[in-house]
Formats: C-alpha cells, sequence, structure tokens
C-alpha cells in the first residue's frame, strides 16, 4: 500500500528531516562562544590572573641638605598619599636608604600594617622583579626619586619619562600589570 502525502505534510516532514540532519551533523551539545569571545567553562586555567598595581612617586617635598628630612609641606603631602592609598591594600612599600624616602612611605606602610622595604634606587630590574614576585594580585608603593622614577617605569615595562624636575613632587604614577606584564601606566598629580 502506498502512502500519499499532501504538501503541507511534505513541507512539514522535508523540515524535520533537515532539523533532525542539522543536529546530528552538528551535535546536541550546549552552543559554544563565538570565536571571538571566550567561553568561561573551557578557559585554560594554567596561570591563575593577577593584577597589580604599582604606584610609583617621588618622596615629598625636602627641607634641604645632603640626606634632607622632609619638610612639614612634605609630611603632609605623605600623609595624604597615605590616605589616598588606604583602601589600596598595600602588600609593600619600597624605598630607599634615605630619610625623604623612608619618611614619605611609612605612612602608608603604617596604615597597611606592614613595614617599609629598602631598595637599591638604581637597580630598577631589582625592585621591578621584587614586585612582580609577590604572589597574588596586590598594589605597591615604591617611593624614588626625581631621577629614578622613570627608570622603575621603564623596569616594569611602562613608557620612558624624563627625570622630574627638582621642584616636582606632586606625580603619581600608577603601573598596571597583568600576570607580570605592563597594562598601562597613568600619570597622576597629588597635592
Amino acid at each position: 500500500m502506498k502512502t500519499v502525502m499532501n504538501t503541507p505534510t511534505k513541507l512539514i516532514a522535508a523540515s524535520l528531516t533537515l532539523i533532525l540532519c542539522s543536529l546530528v551533523l552538528f551535535g546536541i551539545s550546549q552552543p559554544t562562544a563565538p570565536p571571538n569571545q571566550h567561553n568561561l567553562k573551557s578557559a585554560p586555567t594554567e596561570q591563575p590572573l593577577t593584577t597589580d598595581v604599582i604606584y610609583i612617586v617621588r618622596h615629598a617635598d625636602t627641607q634641604g641638605g645632603s640626606n634632607p628630612d622632609l619638610s612639614a609641606a612634605g609630611q603632609a603631602r605623605a600623609e595624604h598619599l597615605a590616605s589616598m592609598l588606604q583602601d589600596e591594600q598595600l602588600a609593600a612599600v619600597f624605598v630607599t636608604n634615605t630619610n625623604r624616602s623612608i619618611q614619605t612611605g611609612i605612612p602608608a606602610a603604617t596604615d597597611a600594617g606592614i613595614t617599609t622595604t629598602i631598595y637599591s634606587p638604581f637597580d630598577g630590574a631589582a625592585v621591578a622583579a621584587a614586585i612582580t614576585n609577590i604572589p597574588g594580585s596586590n598594589a605597591t608603593l615604591v617611593v624614588a626619586h626625581s631621577n629614578t622614577v622613570p627608570l622603575i617605569i621603564t623596569a616594569l615595562g611602562g613608557p620612558q619619562f624624563e627625570d622630574l624636575e627638582e621642584t616636582e613632587f606632586d606625580r603619581l604614577y600608577a603601573v598596571t600589570l597583568s600576570n607580570g606584564k605592563h597594562i598601562r601606566t597613568l600619570e597622576l598629580h597629588y597635592e
């Protein structure tokens, strides 16, 4: 006996056949992300994402001399810096072995409940390595000098900057690293 199908029935049967063939050919699985997007479930887990923000400043205003202390304006600036960074949960505060650098970094370190770490001012590579070896995502403060701020930024993979003028104490650089690779550097001013 021969079955006769009318035209609408033939169209429905052909559509169902096409749908079933498509499902078999392309699999009946969860939709995948478009090629330019990442599927979070299948993202590689080789290395956890870490993001570091390194704040680099020149020491605050000084009184003058060969190893000067901070002036009253410099002490106020160091306190203001500490208050600006109080929510950053600093993992480290790097300072040089000078009164002006130590006195600039101590308020931020004290607020964070940590001690300062002394570094060699002209060894940007060593301080950059120390920063990138701190485990996990973190924020770090580096108190440098007018002629070493650019050196440290460059050692972290950032752009080249000119040395700061002798009267410039208000620059704040924020260098962002992702898994140790430079992402961007912001140049800011603070009072």
